[in-house]
């Protein structure tokens, strides 16, 4: 097959990531594979690394002709067999394309908030021209369907994990060193790919407060894009935390993080699609807290896998902090089941093998025969 990717990219996000990671499983696979996006991010550089043709345009606005036009041209050009896009404004390009070039399009959701209720949204997400919709978790689909788009062009897809990436080599010590937390300290972290109020910081840091009333020596972890900005900065002195809360703003080293925590929580209060910060901890054998919204309850099986608990509810929080702190058993018993459930459920190589056989459904619905992998032309 020759699939077409399109995406902006202004910053690393968990998006960015599993864009990266279907784009090397299916290159692996035989196909032929290309990226659409505006050049200079990571997500570009790395794509260009991994030997995979890019495309340079314009996406800052949903409706750019320009962009557009490149973009038909290209699925001509090469006989691109799917168009795959992954966020909003490349959804909105994306369609443009369809239109122009009728060839089938893929949109990834990978939020769980209801679209708005306007026309133009109503549009973008019903229109005929989205053959399939790919929902990272079963919350995301629910919500599509609630908001109209028929139930047989939403596809359940699973963002996946590389076990293989946490080994037991990892030195989280040095990182605990380098940001300066004093050692044996126990260590809560909430990992995010950027500040947001729907993240849920406020609530991390109003347990935080808690739990360092009772557990002293607890320290406390924030990682993120602006997580070491002017406003959290403030929001730390406001909460009296200045001594236990290190912000560490953005790593690219996200498997060291980890393997320096005791305690991954992750408490938006809405949104979530299927947290990366929660999969990966679990793949990390971290134990993990997450508040139940979006698809965190489709990773997080209270008990089982982890805790689960309400948003919004920083005492509840601070409770399973100190639970988790305070019951090593319980908190290693966690984190095992955690580990083997995403081996199990969540690798990367699943992710690619689903989404190559949904491109596999879609064509056979078209009558069209996809380039068998491994010919045509592969961008190299």
């Amino acid at each position: 097959m020759n699939v077409l990717h399109i995406i902006e990219s202004p910053s690393w996000t968990g998006a960015m990531a599993q864009t990266l990671e279907l784009m090397r499983g299916l290159k692996g696979r035989g196909h032929s594979v290309s990226l659409a996006s505006k050049p200079g991010s990571i997500l570009w550089d790395r794509t260009g690394e991994a030997g995979i043709e890019r495309l340079a345009i314009e996406t800052r606005s949903e409706l750019n002709p320009v962009a557009a036009s490149k973009l038909a041209a290209h699925v001509l050009r090469r006989g691109v067999d799917v168009v795959h896009a992954h966020r909003a404004h490349a959804h909105s390009l994306g369609i443009l394309t369809a239109m122009a070039t009728g060839c089938p399009l893929v949109v990834s959701r990978r939020v769980s908030f209801r679209p708005k209720d306007n026309l133009g949204s109503r549009l973008k997400y019903r229109t005929r021209f989205v053959t399939r919709i790919v929902a990272v978790s079963g919350a995301v689909r629910d919500v599509m369907i609630d908001y109209g788009v028929p139930a047989e062009r939403v596809a359940v897809i699973y963002s996946g994990s590389d076990p293989t990436v946490y080994r037991d080599d990892l030195d989280g010590a040095s990182v605990r060193r380098e940001l300066g937390i004093p050692e044996g300290a126990p260590l809560v972290g909430k990992v995010a790919n950027y500040y947001h109020g729907w993240k849920g910081h406020d609530t991390f840091l109003a347990a935080a407060s808690a739990v360092a009333k009772k557990e002293p020596e607890t320290r406390f972890l924030l990682v993120g894009h602006l997580t070491d900005g002017d406003r959290m900065r403030s929001m730390v002195r406001e909460a009296g935390l200045s001594s236990f809360v290190t912000l560490a703003g953005y790593r690219d080293d996200v498997p060291r993080v980890l393997a320096a925590l005791d305690v991954s929580v992750n408490c938006p209060r809405a949104g979530e699609g299927l947290s990366g910060a929660v999969r990966e901890s679990l793949a990390a054998g971290v134990p993990v807290i997450a508040t139940d919204v979006g698809g965190n309850r489709e990773l997080v099986r209270d008990g089982q896998t982890g805790l689960l608990v309400e948003a919004d509810d920083p005492d509840a929080l601070s409770r399973a902090m100190l639970r988790l702190l305070r019951e090593p058993a319980l908190a290693g018993e966690l984190a095992r089941r955690g580990a083997e459930f995403v081996r199990e459920n969540l690798s990367v190589e699943r992710m690619v093998r689903e989404t190559e056989s949904l491109y596999r459904e879609i064509l056979e619905e078209r009558g069209r025969a996809a380039r068998p992998a491994g010919r045509g032309y592969s961008g190299e």
